[in-house]
């Protein structure tokens, strides 16, 4: 059995679970038993069974049992847990991951918890003994050495920690006292909560839950640590909420700490962040398939003009005062770009994870600890590097708000690779820059609520590297996955109707329309209070869902409001045209030119139905006003040619297919001008039409066949025979 096999059963096991088929739940956890046999789960299994039958029994006799309810939430929880212990057994014994090799490791050596935090308290007492030495005693390189032994002690423990299979009591008090201990670090209590978070991520262990629910209030005065733990338990309530919901334990003590107000502003912005996360791909494709190239374009150019005016494209002062800089920025498009870029930055959008996706290949990140642990320049990669003796730039990298732990360790790994000579030159321009950067460190204002909302967008970045470049990903569970609607036991914090609103104008942006709408609809569901703006919404989220008939049903509820919104009768008209509706099209657009009557695009678009509904002579006034009206490169040149073409003015329909060939003619306006020279007798200019039609099309004469087979009643009506139709497909297909 493959470690694939083992995950795909117990993914497929509960769903079930979670769908309350217990029946097929119990016959796949058997038929996965009979494949590798344990008798002690198989007993186990075999006892859950009987109660679940004893239960139903019960029922069937219309016997009334008042413990039903609490019998059939232990035995789903008692369900998942045999489950989880089973299929961990198997992970054991058939995978080949890091976790199991770890956990192996530490069985064979036998070394526990408390051996693994000894170690750390004997490593760190040596070191807080060496610094208490005068400066002018202390060796560099004993201090480092002392650093690193430190630090290959904290890895221990995170590896103990994460690969722990449900820790037993012992060990689990063990860690409350060493994370509320004065005398252990900060920087390894994050370290340690990020074990804990991954340990749950691989598993579900309430014992590990409740003890983040006991670290928060005495971390709650810590910004750092409480924001982090939060994170924490936000992941593992999302990820199993279905487990988590059918505790008693659980849910009291989580209603304990939504009292805290802390608490509440804290997993409103996590759900937030979440959501951001996972557009951090879109991000990434934005900035390197949009802004970069457009930059690489545009800079060439300006250089190149600055040069033409004798200014230097090294001196800020000279680009400042030349008014074609800004001219160029903002014709380019370059500015817009810049302007969408650092808005999608102040949102929380993480925008550089394309640029240090490619500095995550260091030795250093091979460990799974390293992409947690908090960033502080006494660790020996900033230590041993020659950004050491630079405290300016020490002080830039630990004070850059959008770069997180991991990215900023990244950047002072790339500075060591970088050669000597560059090195020296790019350090010494941070100095040069010292009291600017000063100045405006004093100037820099934050309130309490973005200095939590930025503790909580770097760590989630962090996390959201860890899960998308790690070297060996593939074995863990991404928990960026699933909609925070699902997460019930968070609803009443984090599914608040301003809530609701915001993710869904968030999702709606960013054009997720399946996941605006169900947050739209949402907030409809929790209040009555709502906008009718939000009709609106959910209507578009539809309509570019391409669900036609269920935007229109929304866009009416709201005409109820407001029955003039020129927007609102514009996107009816449109779904109802998309449905294939002409007439009740017409009939919105019709309402839409009262409101406007030189609206081009309205126009068109009355032109477009009644074309449909063949009122033809109808269609060419609208379509003529619009070609009047339009200044340049009119819409209506094509529906005009073909109009005339209906109506047998051939002549006219001639003369709007030359203006249509003057500029940049389609395969469809080659295929229509040859029906055109066709019906006129002219075969040798119809053959060439559909010649470089058949071009345009690609070369695909399916394609082509079917577009020429589409028109053939205009054809049949002009007296095109049927023969004579075969024999101008089969000359394209010989390419006579």
């Amino acid at each position: 059995m493959t470690e694939t096999d083992i995950l795909k059963h117990r993914d497929e096991i509960t769903a079930l679970i979670k769908e309350a088929k217990l029946y097929e739940a119990f016959s796949s956890f058997g038929n996965l038993l009979n494949s590798s046999p344990n008798w002690e789960i198989s007993e186990e299994l075999s006892k859950l069974q009987m109660s679940y039958k004893y239960m139903l029994t019960y029922m069937a006799q219309g016997m009334d049992d008042p413990q039903k309810e609490q019998i059939y939430t232990e035995l789903l929880q008692s369900l998942y847990d045999l489950l989880d212990r089973y299929c961990h057994h198997l992970l054991s014994l058939f995978s080949r991951s890091q976790y199991y090799a770890i956990r192996q490791d530490f069985n064979k050596s036998k070394n526990s918890l408390k051996d693994v935090i000894a170690q750390f308290d004997a490593d760190y007492e040596k070191l807080k003994l060496y610094e208490e030495v005068p400066a002018d005693e202390k060796d560099n390189l004993k201090t480092l050495e002392l650093t690193r032994n430190i630090e290959k002690a904290e890895i221990r423990i995170f590896n103990y920690i994460w690969t722990a299979f449900r820790p037993n009591a012992e060990e689990v008090s063990m860690l409350k006292n060493a994370m509320l201990s004065p005398d252990y670090p900060e920087s390894m209590k994050v370290l340690t909560l990020s074990a804990l978070f991954l340990s749950i991520n691989n598993s579900y262990d309430e014992h590990l839950l409740l003890l983040l629910f006991d670290l928060y209030t005495p971390f709650s005065t810590d910004d750092e640590l409480a924001m982090r733990l939060m994170c924490c338990i936000f992941f593992a309530l999302h990820k199993y909420n279905h487990i988590a919901s059918l505790s008693a334990n659980v849910t009291s003590r989580l209603a304990e700490l939504k009292q805290d107000s802390k608490f509440q502003k804290a997993m409103n912005l996590i759900a937030l962040q979440f959501v951001k996360s996972c557009d951090t791909d879109k991000l990434t494709k934005m900035v390197h398939d949009e802004l970069l190239p457009q930059i690489m374009n545009a800079s060439p150019k300006f250089l190149q003009n600055l040069k033409n005016k004798k200014l230097d494209p090294n001196d800020i002062a000279d680009i400042e005062s030349n008014p074609e800089w800004e001219e160029f920025l903002n014709k380019s498009g370059f500015a817009d770009k810049i302007k969408e870029f650092n808005e999608i930055q102040m949102e929380g959008g993480d925008v550089f994870m394309g640029t240090f996706s490619k500095l995550k290949t260091f030795p250093f990140f091979h460990d799974v600890a390293n992409w947690f642990i908090p960033f502080y320049t006494s660790h020996s990669v900033v230590a041993s590097s020659p950004i050491a003796s630079n405290k300016l730039i020490t002080n830039i990298i630990s004070n850059a708000k959008f770069l997180c732990d991991s990215d900023r360790y990244s950047f002072c790994l790339s500075v060591n690779s970088i050669p000597a000579s560059q090195r020296n030159a790019m350090l010494s321009q941070f100095d040069s820059q010292n009291e600017m950067l000063d100045e405006l460190k004093k100037t820099e204002i934050t309130d309490t609520k973005t200095n939590l909302k930025q503790i909580i967008a770097n760590y989630m970045q962090g996390i959201y590297r860890f899960f998308k470049l790690y070297n060996q990903r593939q074995e863990f569970d991404n928990p960026f996955t699933g909609s925070i609607l699902d997460t019930s036991l968070l609803a009443d914090i984090i599914c608040t109707p301003d809530n609701l609103s915001l993710i869904g104008e968030y999702y709606l942006k960013n054009k997720y329309y399946n996941l605006a709408l169900a947050f739209f609809k949402k907030e409809t569901d929790v209040t009555a209070d709502y906008s009718p703006s939000i009709l609106q919404k959910i209507g578009f989220c539809y309509q570019n869902l391409k669900m036609y008939a269920e935007a229109v049903k929304y866009y009416l509820k709201y005409d109820l409001f407001d029955n003039s919104s020129l927007w609102n009768i514009k996107h009816i008209a449109a779904s109802y045209k998309a449905m294939g509706d002409a007439e009740k099209a017409l009939e919105y657009y019709t309402k839409a030119e009262a409101i406007t009557p030189d609206n081009l695009s309205i126009s068109l678009n009355i032109g477009h139905c009644l074309l449909e509904l063949n009122r033809i002579d109808e269609a060419l006034k609208y379509y003529f006003k619009v070609n009047y009206l339009a200044q340049s490169g009119s819409k209506a040149l094509r529906p005009i040619a073909w109009c005339s073409f209906l109506q047998r003015n051939f002549v006219q329909s001639e003369e709007y297919y030359k203006k249509i060939m003057e500029s940049n003619p389609t395969a469809e306006d080659y295929m229509n001008y040859g029906h055109l020279k066709l019906v006129q007798n002219d075969t040798k200019d119809a053959i060439e039409a559909y010649k470089k039609c058949f071009n345009l099309s690609g070369r695909d004469f399916s394609k082509f066949a079917d577009s020429f087979n589409s028109d053939r009643k205009y054809l049949a009506a002009e007296g095109i025979s049927r023969h004579d139709m075969a024999l101008v497909l089969d000359i394209i297909h010989y390419n006579l």
